[in-house]
């Protein structure tokens, strides 16, 4: 009777010893997803009018004295950053010149007008905005700013999401300065992020990680599509 039951016990420490070297199961990377071109559109479109309602409202009518001042025509793309406070704001911070067509010096002047109206505003932070710290927006201003202001602004506010027509980020040739992944790689788009990686495995797309939202555009217009540049 004992060697039976010896066998049986040496035949149980096999079976446990050969299940626990077993090799686990392969874990399953998750494919990077990516939204459509009309979700694109929307998330565009809905973005530049809500960042025009803060600068329209609190911004520019401090702005326009100073504007007036501003020599000579063109526009100034200024990169202006916002960090997310405690009460659920972004509040206006750090501007930089990304890049002017005004007369020599005259980029300094624009500047330090936008400094001191931007001082001590903020924009609500909302879901869409995703979890991150900065938000950078980048924005063309034209000088002058054109007789009809009013009237654009009037119908940009009116204005409906489309695909298509227009030129740049507000339909008067605003870059695209933000980033996103595409089916491919990170690809510019008007409102994305401001910094974007992506990873491969055996050549195709495994994922994407992105920071800090970023959005582009004008005072007086809004993207007319959903190109990815």
């Amino acid at each position: 009777m004992i060697m039976p039951i010896v066998l049986a016990l040496g035949l149980l420490w096999l079976i446990g010893a050969s299940s626990q070297t077993l090799p686990s199961s392969p874990q399953t990377t998750q494919v990077a997803t990516f939204p459509t071109a009309e979700q694109r559109l929307e998330r565009t479109f809905i973005t530049q009018q809500r960042i025009n309602r803060y600068f329209h409202g609190e911004v520019i009518p401090k702005l326009k004295n100073c504007w007036n001042g501003v020599k000579g025509r063109g526009s100034i793309e200024i990169e202006h950053t916002y960090r997310k406070d405690a009460s659920g704001k972004w509040i206006a911070g750090k501007l930089n010149v990304a890049k002017s067509s005004l007369p020599r010096g005259q980029d300094a002047v624009a500047l330090q007008c936008m400094q001191e109206s931007v001082r001590a505003t903020s924009f609500p932070v909302e879901g869409g905005d995703g979890q991150v710290s900065s938000y950078t927006v980048n924005w063309t201003w034209p000088v002058p700013f054109p007789v009809n202001a009013t009237s654009l602004t009037r119908a940009m506010f009116a204005a409906k999401p489309k695909g298509g027509g227009g030129l740049g980020c507000d339909g008067e040739g605003s870059p695209a300065k933000c980033v996103t992944c595409s089916a491919k790689s990170c690809a510019k788009v008007c409102v994305g992020y401001k910094d974007c990686w992506v990873a491969y495995s055996g050549g195709r797309l495994q994922s994407c990680q992105t920071k800090d939202a970023c959005a582009s555009g004008g005072p007086f217009g809004v993207a007319g599509g959903s190109t990815i540049y």
